[in-house]
């Protein structure tokens, strides 16, 4: 992820396509200030505040470049409380789609092989920095100072992406939250990755339903072992390489977390959650940029013989 290839610009220009795909405007139902910015504008400076690691006040002065009409910083944060995690996932998801539609590559893997998925889970703190290593056993579960995450990892060629993504409050279970990202997956063949924290019996079942093949070892105790023939099956297909795969979104999320901080400068859990999919959003503005760019260079250049 290269933070340098997001430009205002192209991220208003995404946000103002998803909101005019929504058709409802965000509202306040208890009344409040008049909706005097448009959603995509706000929507367009929080991804600026994530992007860069802002405070508020920053990311408006930071937008002073870019935009002639900026909102007052109450107003900014009043119009942020009105975003809620719904629309930031299906920010993430519109930018998915755009991502599965423009890569060619990804056409054709889906055709021919198969497409490949990869379930996880991660967190990201707010409110205040709290000193993990401080704490151990089960006084870290008395933290509550963070977000859970449940993402859907796909591939276009060789580049990640995340097809959708849930948030939750602390210690949320990895398997609600992925079980609506993959109710939502459109039917195909290929298989869904994940580790043993997704071991459920449901989820397969699910993921079989989709048409695809579940991947996830199973959790092993002493006195007893698996007797559903499809846990058994997927964690016979979890002793293939193609689990091997399962990294790659590890590789995400730590990716995510190098470039743009795995805390969030916010108080508010709601804000916080909303933070946390704006960030995988931006992830995935990277990957529909980069993908642009080389449809670019292949226009300038069709006749062009490959370097290697």
């Amino acid at each position: 992820m290269r933070r340098t290839t997001i430009k205002p610009k192209r991220l208003y220009e995404l946000a103002r396509e998803y909101m005019a795909l929504r058709h409802v405007p965000i509202s306040n139902p208890g009344g409040g200030r008049p909706r005097e910015y448009d959603d995509a504008l706000i929507l367009t400076i929080a991804c600026i505040q994530n992007l860069n690691s802002y405070s508020f006040r920053e990311a408006l002065e930071y937008c002073e470049d870019y935009f002639k009409e900026l909102p007052a910083l109450s107003t900014y944060h009043d119009r942020l409380a009105l975003l809620t995690s719904d629309i930031a996932q299906g920010f993430v998801e519109y930018i998915g789609k755009q991502i599965q539609s423009t890569s060619k590559d990804n056409k054709k893997t889906s055709k021919e092989k198969g497409r490949l998925f990869v379930v996880d889970g991660t967190g990201f703190s707010y409110h205040d920095i709290y000193p993990m290593k401080l704490h151990r056993g089960t006084e870290i579960r008395k933290i509550k100072a963070h977000v859970k995450i449940g993402a859907l990892l796909g591939m276009a060629g060789q580049r990640r992406f995340v097809v959708s993504a849930k948030a939750g409050c602390a210690y949320r279970g990895d398997v609600p939250l992925v079980t609506p990202l993959l109710e939502n997956l459109p039917k195909g063949h290929g298989a869904v990755l994940g580790d043993k924290g997704f071991d459920s019996i449901a989820l397969m079942t699910l993921i079989q339903s989709k048409g695809y093949v579940p991947v996830i070892p199973i959790k092993q105790y002493h006195r007893w072992s698996a007797q559903d023939p499809l846990r058994v099956q997927s964690d016979q297909n979890a002793t293939k390489p193609i689990y091997k795969k399962r990294t790659l979104i590890e590789g995400l999320f730590g990716n995510v977390k190098q470039k743009l901080s795995s805390h969030i400068r916010v108080f508010k859990t709601e804000i916080a959650k909303v933070f946390a999919l704006l960030r995988l959003a931006l992830l995935n503005v990277s990957v529909l940029v980069s993908i642009e760019k080389e449809a670019m260079i292949w226009i300038w250049f069709p006749n062009s013989a490959p370097m290697f």
